[in-house]
């Protein structure tokens, strides 16, 4: 092959090496820009998390994690995400399950802003068992403009999905404190239990015949001592617990004094001293201040 031959033939290589190089720059240029245009777009997620005021309370949280504003947030779920309506229990503490009130959109979210809504209690939750569901899986959509007919600018729509699920809670057994909301719920059922033992009273009183009266205050009486015995049963066994504790940790020979039901009567005096004595409010519990 001539000289001439050798130069056409070095010629179209460097022509195609160039064209690759081109085409390889081009497609470079293009993966860039599209991830800067990523980086810039609205980043929208939907999850839960425990509220910071009350750790037993659940939040759904909508929240823009991008750089950018989003438009138009929308909820899709295959099955909405249910709530027991928990002010209107029956007698027989059934509760009815009904959707989570989700606005239909949110017009508009900043970057970094976020929106939330107080779901359930993980307590009341817990309850309800497996009459309730716990797995939700969804969805939210949003589009990077808002809406504006006369903008030339093309708008385009982003989705994130999401899978709610209870299970993946921290578990709701730990110590709990009173908080105004546990006050609040034990004032309630004190109140509730008062109008019941009113109705009760009313009704009963309303009875002329004696035998009648006579059954009715037997069955007050018998329920009153029912639950002296139950608290007294409690008093002995956290006596004798912390009687054994002392000794315990005193590593002494002696062995703790036996406590049963007639430890309660000589160490209260009377029925009417256990009837007199305080009641403390510790960690949610009622417990008998005996002075």
């Amino acid at each position: 092959m001539s000289a001439g031959g050798w130069i056409a033939i070095a010629s179209w290589v460097a022509v195609v090496a160039l064209i690759a190089a081109l085409v390889y720059a081009w497609r470079q240029y293009q993966q860039a820009r599209g991830d800067a245009a990523e980086l810039m777009q609205p980043n929208v997620s939907m999850y839960m998390e425990p509220s910071a005021s009350d750790w037993h309370l659940v939040e759904l949280v909508v929240k823009n994690f991008g750089k950018t504003p989003a438009y138009g947030i929308r909820f899709e779920f295959v099955d909405p995400p249910t709530v027991g309506k928990y002010e209107s229990a029956y007698e027989d503490r059934y509760v009815d399950i009904t959707p989570l009130n989700l606005p239909a959109e949110i017009p508009y979210l900043a970057p970094t802003q976020e929106w939330r809504i107080v779901w359930d209690s993980a307590l009341d939750r817990r309850e309800l068992g497996e009459s309730i569901a716990s797995r939700f899986h969804g969805a939210v959509t949003y589009f990077d403009q808002p809406t504006n007919p006369n903008s030339k600018q093309k708008r385009y729509q982003y989705k994130s999905s999401a899978i709610l699920d209870w299970a993946t809670l921290h578990p709701v057994e730990r110590l709990q404190l009173l908080t105004t909301h546990d006050l609040a719920r034990q004032e309630k059922q004190k109140l509730e239990l008062l109008r019941h033992l009113l109705t009760y009273y009313h009704y009963a009183a309303s009875e002329s015949r004696d035998e009648v009266l006579r059954v009715e205050i037997n069955r007050v009486r018998a329920a009153a001592d029912e639950l002296r015995d139950r608290y007294r049963a409690e008093y002995n066994h956290t006596a004798a617990a912390a009687n054994g504790s002392s000794h315990h940790n005193d590593n002494s020979n002696y062995a703790p004094a036996a406590v049963n039901d007639n430890y309660a009567p000589a160490r209260m005096g009377a029925d009417t001293a256990f009837e007199e004595a305080h009641t403390t409010i510790i960690n949610g519990r009622h417990r008998r201040d005996l002075g």
